[in-house]
């Protein structure tokens, strides 16, 4: 082999080791905020795994248990959240990243949905309420994506029984109420008093996957006016992405978003493994949040 071959073939590989090393390379790690990246065109609202996420710089967002009010969570459970984020002028949309060994979807005995959720301060400002479901007279605006709903709108689309699905030998004899229509209402409150005490988690006005929710505190969560978010989780080989999408500006009680600005977000999961939901849950605290300008239309 001459020598001129040898060197010949150490370009090739050399070439060929750099391409495969950019092919490996991993997303831009940003540590000091969440950058909403101005796209033009649609937004992958309900696509995890577009290709258009690449382009979002990646946010590492630590966990911490929710140790603050009952019910507690005491013991860790998910270490951090992966956050990226788009917007197109009218929209945002955030991807959320984190490990799960289980894909939890269908509540049943010992086991909750897998839950994620993204908080923004209702009002503008560089005072952020208390990053614990907000304070009185300083309001967040919650946007709740639930494993559950998701499945609950992919069942109706198809006609599927989600209580089929978790007991297919199940039948049913009787409902009591049908000997008497007149006490339905009754009953109603009797066997199912989160859905009759109007529970905004319970009672949805949205087929979404993702509900809106404001807060000034714990125990005063309430469906927003507004329910326009949408969103799709996607598990795959231990991990959820879970894309959260809301127009920037909602109207009066809303978080609103403005190319060029900053403002502030926070985190949650809920594992259903370990039984989280309600208070249980992993929690961050405030991270910058900024969109980029866009162009002048």
């Amino acid at each position: 082999m001459s020598a001129h071959t040898r060197v010949s073939i150490v370009i090739v590989l050399l070439l060929a080791a750099t391409a495969s090393g950019a092919c490996r390379r991993g997303p831009a790690i940003d540590t000091t905020q969440v950058t909403a990246v101005a796209v033009t065109g649609s937004l992958p609202t309900e696509d995890p795994l577009a290709a258009a996420w690449d382009g979002a710089p990646e946010y590492p967002a630590a966990l911490l248990p929710q140790d603050i009010i009952e019910p507690k969570l005491m013991t860790a459970g998910a270490a951090r959240v992966t956050v990226r984020a788009l917007h197109n002028g009218d929209w945002i949309v955030f991807r959320l990243g984190w490990d799960d060994p289980t894909e939890n979807i269908l509540a049943q005995t010992g086991v909750t949905s897998d839950s994620a959720a993204i908080q923004l301060p209702a009002q503008a400002g560089s005072l952020v309420p208390d990053p614990a479901m907000g304070e009185a007279g300083k309001a967040v605006h919650l946007l709740y994506w639930k494993a559950l709903w998701q499945d609950d709108a992919a069942r109706a689309a198809t006609g599927q029984d989600r209580i089929a699905a978790l007991y297919p030998n199940a039948t049913t004899d009787h409902y009591p109420f049908l000997a008497n229509p007149a006490a339905k209402e009754e009953m109603a409150r009797r066997y199912a008093p989160a859905d009759a005490a109007g529970n905004p988690v319970t009672r949805r006005a949205s087929t979404s996957a993702v509900q809106e929710l404001v807060a000034e505190g714990y125990g005063t969560t309430a469906a927003a006016p507004s329910q326009q978010a949408l969103g799709h989780g996607a598990w795959r080989n231990g991990q959820w992405l879970v894309t959260i999408a809301r127009p920037l500006d909602e109207g009066p009680g809303m978080a609103r978003l403005t190319p060029g600005q900053k403002t502030f977000l926070a985190v949650a999961v809920w594992d259903g493994t370990s039984r989280q939901a309600g208070a249980r849950k992993m929690r961050s605290v405030w991270i910058p949040l900024v969109l980029q300008a866009t162009a002048a239309r």
